[in-house]
């Protein structure tokens, strides 16, 4: 999701990373082939003017990569960043030319703000990847997408990262003890990719409705890793920059903000480093199974 997310009861929050240049370039490495594995079979098998919507789009790399392989269907990504929602719109001629792509800044906890009234309750499949673990509260986006998908045959799909136990080598422990730290303070769930099956059952999918499985997302090669670790140093160099504000409003030091960055410049250095992060995905089927 975005730099300017509001909750459910409207009350205002900062998206925990923002939405920087170098961060934007680390979220281009997602695509369809790397993120949506247990997704694209489904969409195979569907008639191919099939309606989508992306959740929490980001700068649309992956809704970009769905647009050129299904480029009949009707494709919208949707986010509450409206500079990322501008940058993907004017990259529509370079990166999907051709195809039924569109692109809406708003709030999906509001969907009116962001689709027509004929399109709520109208879309074949509607997905979002590692977008609920950004939200606090996050079951509401959950339950405001089963509803936004057809109610017969319609497809939710989400891919959701399990922060607190993703793997980092070489080992970075203050690095992963500020981000833990920011997780907290902004209300969002580290371990969100654990519990998305039990919030599925929550918002009234029934078992029988869910295909569940689970991936690795990593940055293991050079590219990966600076564009992962460029993005963090970036963060820690700006002042402004929610993880600025953060360390500072948890007390650290000069030096220890140092040790941070000195931290992501090892990992990038490093030949032997990788970041793996256990993702979970389910594939919930309206109308089928047992309610």
């Amino acid at each position: 999701m975005a730099s300017d997310d509001h909750n459910q009861t409207g009350a205002k929050q900062k998206y925990h990373i923002g939405y920087k240049e170098d961060t934007l370039k680390a979220f281009e490495l997602r695509n369809a082939s790397t993120c949506l594995g247990y997704l694209l079979p489904t969409l195979d098998s569907l008639p191919p003017t099939f309606s989508l919507l992306d959740v929490g789009c980001g700068p649309g790399s992956i809704t970009f990569d769905l647009a050129r392989r299904f480029p009949q269907a009707k494709i919208i990504g949707v986010d509450l960043g409206a500079e990322a929602i501008e940058r993907a719109n004017a990259n529509i001629a370079t990166h999907a030319p051709g195809t039924n792509i569109e692109f809406r800044a708003g709030n999906i906890l509001q969907p009116e703000s962001c689709l027509r009234p004929d399109e709520i309750g109208g879309f074949d499949v509607v997905h979002e990847h590692t977008t609920l673990i950004c939200i606090p509260n996050n079951i509401e986006v959950l339950r405001v997408m089963k509803t936004l998908a057809k109610q017969d045959g319609g497809i939710v799909a989400c891919r959701e990262g399990d922060t607190h136990s993703q793997l980092l080598w070489p080992p970075l422990p203050e690095s992963a003890e500020l981000q833990e730290r920011i997780y907290q303070m902004n209300g969002l769930d580290t371990q969100t990719g654990r519990k998305l099956l039990s919030k599925a059952l929550e918002v009234g999918f029934g078992r029988g409705q869910i295909t569940a499985s689970a991936s690795i997302l990593s940055n293991i090669t050079y590219q990966e890793r600076l564009l992962y670790a460029g993005s963090m140093l970036t963060m820690l160099d700006d002042q402004t920059s929610q993880y600025r504000r953060a360390a500072a409003k948890f007390g650290y030091s000069d030096e220890q903000v140092e040790v941070l960055r000195e931290n992501m410049r090892k990992f990038i250095a490093a030949d032997d480093a990788w970041r793996l992060l256990v993702c979970t995905e389910i594939l919930c089927k309206l109308g089928s199974g047992k309610p």
